[in-house]
């Protein structure tokens, strides 16, 4: 029997704020194509994120499925891509 991992979605997004202790609501963008006019559209999801690093707002992040921090939290920062000129 061959062992099955399950992998884990990771996503890129922006920090939106970053004022909650361990939490940072990051904004995901997505390009879709419609199935029948093929036009391209934009949609977006915000996730509430677990994180030990300082994060702020405006950084570009990577986000990685985990298991459930709380009831709405399952994701957490794996790397900050860009950083702020502070």
């Amino acid at each position: 029997m061959e062992n099955k991992t399950k992998q884990n979605r990771v996503l890129k997004g922006i920090a939106l704020n970053d004022s909650r202790n361990n939490t940072v609501k990051i904004l995901v963008d997505n390009i879709k194509v419609h199935p029948i006019y093929k036009k391209r559209f934009q949609d977006s999801k915000k996730y509430l994120v677990s994180t030990d690093q300082e994060i702020h707002k405006g950084q570009k992040v990577i986000i990685s499925e985990t298991k459930p921090v709380s009831k709405r939290k399952s994701w957490k920062v794996i790397k900050v891509i860009e950083s702020l000129g502070k």
